[in-house]
């Protein structure tokens, strides 16, 4: 069984231009478009089209040593994910390392994530409960963002700014500006 068998699967003229992809490309995709660093420790992947294209190419690397059930519930779960109807959904990971990580990635998981806009929105992420074991990036957690109309149409205003926070108890993460690229490519997934 191939992974392949997702909604987000390219067309065949599709398929043959993103397998050209160079792995410079897909992390410009993600670094420029798609990734938030909230302090040196925590990365938060918006997903999309592209970046579910990537995890499945990581899934089909894995399929033939995996069982068919457990490749059919990665496929559901990452379907999950795609982005549209006034919602985003990142995932959220720890990359620290040391003593501490536990603890950091505990704290990250029961505190909030949340967006910000500099004309007082707040769209609060929940996390999703389900989580499907995710060899490409270790341990991730994902979080729902759940637009109402009004924060919609205020990510779609280039003139207003938006910042990414991540609250949890004992720790002190800076609010990160999100770049132009970032929030025209969420205002594209929104429609």
């Amino acid at each position: 069984m191939t992974a392949t068998t997702l909604d987000v699967s390219p067309s065949p003229d599709e398929f043959a231009a993103r397998s050209a992809d160079t792995v410079e490309t897909r992390y410009q995709h993600l670094d420029c478009r798609r990734r938030v660093r909230v302090g040196s420790a925590v990365s938060v992947v918006f997903e999309d089209r592209h970046t579910l294209w990537f995890r499945i190419q990581e899934l089909n690397r894995i399929a033939r040593r995996s069982p068919s059930d457990a490749v059919r519930r990665q496929l559901a779960w990452y379907q999950r994910l795609t982005p549209g109807d006034g919602r985003l959904v990142a995932a959220v990971w720890v990359a620290a390392r040391g003593a501490h990580t536990h603890k950091i990635r505990a704290a990250v998981a029961a505190g909030r994530v949340v967006l910000r806009s500099d004309a007082g929105h707040e769209v609060i992420g929940r996390f999703l409960s389900e989580q499907a074991a995710d060899r490409t990036l270790g341990m991730v957690r994902w979080v729902e963002f759940r637009f109402p109309a009004v924060a919609q149409a205020a990510l779609h205003e280039p003139a207003v700014g938006w910042h990414l926070e991540i609250e949890a108890d004992g720790l002190t993460l800076p609010a990160t500006r999100l770049s132009e690229a970032v929030l025209q490519s969420l205002s594209a997934d929104l429609g």
